[in-house]
Parts: C-alpha cells; sequence; structure tokens
C-alpha cells in the first residue's frame, strides 16, 4: 500500500489535562498557504494554494487564491509563514480568518476545526490509497498546457471588479460574441463582473487555426504519441482531447493542424486613468492530432487558462493538479497502524446513526473478510492490480500525479470479469472496496445499506450502514 501523502494542514491539539494519559488528536483544516512574492497579489500576505475536497475549509467558503488579511484577528501582512500557522492554535474548536479576493475587499470566515485521534484515517483517504480499484471514481492526474503568461506588477489585480471587451471586427462578430460568453461565464465565477458601461479592465482576443502543410496522415509515427488529456470544467471530468502534449516532442508532418489563442487585459483606471494599460496577456500554441473546432477548444480550454489568473506562478508552462473524488462514506476512522480496529467515528454520520463505536474490530464488510494483516493486504493489492491490468482499456492510459504511466479504465467488456476478481477475497484481500461497491463493474445490483461486522467484548455484531456517495472535484493552476 502507497503511503499516505497528507495534503491538508493539521494542529496537534491536547484535550483535558496535560499527562501521559492524554489524547492526541489531530485537526483537519483543509487547506495550505504560501507567502506571496507577487506583488499584484496578496504582495508578502498569505495566498491560498491548495484546499482539500470535503475540509472545513472548503465548507467555510475559502478559495483558491484568497489573500489572507488576519487570522483570529491577527493581521498577516509582513509577518512569516511560522507566525501565521502558530495562530492557527489559539483557539481549540475554530479559527477566524479574514480574506480578500475579486468580490470581497474584506470578508471574515469562521473555519471549525475537524478533530480526531492522531491514528484514524478516513475513508476519505483510504479511497486514493485503493485507487486502482476504480479510478473512474479516483483520480488523481497532472497535465499541461502550453501557456504563456506576461502580468504587469503595477497593477493591484484586486482593484478590479468588472470587466468588458474590445470591439470585435464586423467580419468575426458572431465568433468573438461566442468567445465573450465565455469569458463572461469564466470571469463571473472568480467575482467578477461583466459591466461594458464603465469596465475596470478591457478584454481583447486574438487567435489564428492553420492547416500543417507538411502534415502526412500515412506518416509512420502518426498515432504512436501518449494521448492528451484534459480536465473539463463544466462536467467535472478529464477527458481525451485531439492534441498533443506540450511537453512531448513531435514530428511536424504528424502535426494536422497549428492553433494559437490569446488575450490581453488593458486598465483603463487605476494605473493611468484614461489610458490603456496591458496587465495580463496569456497565449496558449497547440499542435492539433486531428481537427478540434476553434469554439469547442475553447469552451473546454479557455476557463483552463483563466485559472491562472490573477495568481500566475509558472510563466511559461500551465501544470494542472487534478483531485477528482467518488466513494461511499459512513464516517468511521480506521487504525492507520491496524486497518481492522475503527478509532473514531464521525458524530451523525451513517456509521454513528448505525452503532458502531470507537473500539470495534471490524471482521467483515459486504461479504469481504477483514481477517487480513498490512502485509497481507498490502500484496493481494498488488497481485490484483498486476492480475487484472489486461481488463482494463488500453485507450484510456493516462499517467497519474505520482508518475504511474499504466493508468487505465476498466474496459466495459470486462465488467463481469472485473467484479469476479474483487469478489475473489481469498486471492486479492479486497477489503476496502466497499468504498466503491456503487459501480457496476463491482457490483451489478447495487445495495442501499452495506453489511458491516464487527467484534465488541467478544461478541460479534453486525450493522446495515446507509452510505452517503461523496462526490468532489479540485482543479489547481500552476
Amino acid at each position: 500500500m502507497r503511503r499516505i501523502v497528507e495534503f491538508f494542514l493539521v494542529i496537534v491539539i491536547f484535550t483535558g489535562n496535560l499527562s501521559a494519559q492524554n489524547e492526541t488528536l489531530t485537526c483537519n483544516l483543509g487547506f495550505t498557504f504560501e507567502i506571496s512574492d507577487d506583488k499584484s497579489w496578496g504582495y508578502r500576505e498569505p495566498v491560498i494554494n491548495s484546499i482539500t475536497p470535503g475540509s472545513p475549509a472548503e465548507r467555510a467558503g475559502l478559495k483558491l487564491n484568497d489573500i489572507v488579511l488576519s487570522v483570529n484577528k491577527q493581521g498577516t501582512y509582513l509577518k512569516s509563514y511560522q507566525t501565521v500557522m502558530s495562530w492557527f492554535n489559539l483557539n481549540e474548536e475554530e479559527m477566524t480568518i479574514a480574506i480578500r479576493n475579486f468580490e470581497h475587499s474584506f470578508k471574515e470566515l469562521t473555519i471549525m476545526k475537524d478533530c480526531r485521534h492522531s491514528k484514524a484515517i478516513s475513508e476519505a483517504q483510504l479511497a486514493p490509497v485503493f485507487a486502482f480499484y476504480s479510478l473512474e471514481d479516483v483520480q488523481e492526474r497532472r497535465f499541461l498546457m502550453p501557456i504563456k503568461t506576461t502580468t504587469n506588477e503595477d497593477a493591484l489585480y484586486y482593484s478590479y471588479r468588472t470587466f468588458a471587451f474590445a470591439p470585435s471586427d464586423e467580419r468575426t462578430r458572431d465568433l468573438d460574441e461566442r468567445i465573450n460568453a465565455i469569458f463572461i461565464r469564466a470571469l463571473s465565477e472568480k467575482g467578477l463582473r461583466f459591466s461594458p458601461d464603465d469596465p475596470d479592465f478591457i478584454i481583447q482576443t486574438y487567435y489564428s487555426y492553420q492547416n500543417n502543410s507538411m502534415f502526412k496522415n500515412d506518416s509512420p509515427t502518426f498515432g504512436s504519441y501518449q494521448p492528451a488529456w484534459r480536465f473539463d470544467l463544466r462536467n467535472h471530468r478529464t477527458v481525451k482531447v485531439p492534441l498533443y502534449d506540450p511537453s512531448e516532442a513531435v514530428r511536424v508532418d504528424d502535426i494536422a493542424y497549428n492553433l494559437e489563442f490569446g488575450y490581453r487585459f488593458y486598465d483603463r483606471k487605476f494605473i493611468e486613468a484614461g489610458e490603456m494599460n496591458l496587465i495580463w496577456e496569456s497565449e496558449a500554441k497547440e499542435r492539433l492530432s486531428s481537427h478540434y473546432d476553434l469554439i469547442d477548444y475553447l469552451e473546454m480550454n479557455l476557463p483552463l487558462m483563466l485559472l491562472k489568473f490573477p495568481y500566475p506562478g509558472n510563466l511559461s508552462f500551465a501544470t494542472y493538479q487534478v483531485k477528482y473524488l467518488k466513494y461511499n462514506y459512513t464516517g468511521i476512522g480506521y487504525d492507520m497502524n491496524d486497518l481492522k480496529s475503527v478509532v473514531s467515528v464521525n458524530p451523525g454520520s451513517p456509521a454513528a446513526v448505525a452503532g458502531i463505536q470507537p473500539g470495534d474490530i471490524v471482521t467483515n464488510i459486504q461479504g469481504q473478510s477483514f481477517s487480513h494483516t498490512s502485509q497481507s493486504l498490502t500484496e493481494g493489492y498488488r497481485r490484483f492490480l498486476a492480475e487484472t491490468m489486461n481488463l482494463r482499456d488500453k485507450s484510456t492510459r493516462y499517467s497519474d500525479s505520482n508518475g504511474f504511466k499504466d493508468c487505465m479504465f476498466w474496459d466495459v467488456a470486462n465488467y463481469s470479469a472485473v467484479s469476479e476478481a474483487i469478489s475473489d477475497n481469498r486471492r486479492y484481500s479486497a477489503a476496502f472496496s466497499y468504498l466503491f461497491n456503487f459501480n457496476q463493474y463491482i457490483n451489478w445490483n447495487t445495495p442501499l445499506t452495506i453489511d458491516i461486522e464487527v467484534e465488541r467484548d467478544g461478541n460479534v455484531l453486525n450493522f446495515a450502514v446507509t452510505p452517503i456517495i461523496t462526490t468532489s472535484s479540485h482543479i489547481l493552476a500552476e
């Protein structure tokens, strides 16, 4: 089993009197930050650079790129990372954080700490560990886009609230209006408003779509490249696109088309009133393996490009990290050193409602025996990966964030065989497949409840737990 990497901030606090019997708790806030060096966005202040799906931070309304102005009423400007971190622990149950973004100059949020036994590992953490049971539902992926970005450090981007568009050429008006509609949708989600009467900045676009005269569809290397994947923000799915990965060298006669798209933001109020000053430019130059309609391209990829604004990161390329998670939530926290032992149960969760308690030893879930050791669980999972690889669809191959290049979805034609393999508990120790048991390839007749058998004080007890199917997707642009 892979080592579990914590993607969120944790704070160790103590309850009760400080003594040898104290219980150590890990408190999950669910975000990370960095002290910004960007003079246009949060200079010398903390900027949120990751948020854990389903975390207290997400529930409180914290968003990527928010500038943190204060923590528990303590101002953050010019404070060190360590100093800001030390303020997180002033209160045991909650913290107050003030933020600035496009929508708010100042807004306070209260983040309730999710504290649990320090040895407890949640189902949200276990699902990615056993992701190969269901890559369709648990994905951690990265992809690149060839985006070159130019910024202007004289611009304070959080001052901008409204935008409009430069006049269109009559010959391209219909196309430009469709492109503008994508801008309006994507920038509105950031908190900016379309205001043609008195905008803070003006958007100008440029684009070209050219046949490659050297393209040869009978080239011996055509079709031999790794497929390119992009995240579609409309349906929160990673999909294959007819583009070449910008990190891969491609023969010129394998490129069918060359596409270029760029946009510029011009300040008209704050730097020099009445003058048009370039404050942001992003340009993408793509190599196409087949025809990809410009509007179809922009419907998916322009919102991705705009994720770089206003905190661009790398100015030469864009790297995107996608976390997609869908799993059965019961609320059980397992002992990370002995995954049969329940060390915590979330209050009000399906497991708590059913009657499962900390200290219970899980012996069986959905007919899958939990009579395993960490070693047998790891060996069974690895054997499962190796022996079922032939049941996967090679056309869906991708590399995950850990660099494994043979990630593939299940072949639909092999669903029955997949279900049979996962049911072979004696061979594969598929103890945690219950996290994904709503998928057809695991159980064609997905039950509404999960049968969990535990041992408590020498007695064997059975519980019917009604799980909550939990879905979240996050994408981070750097």
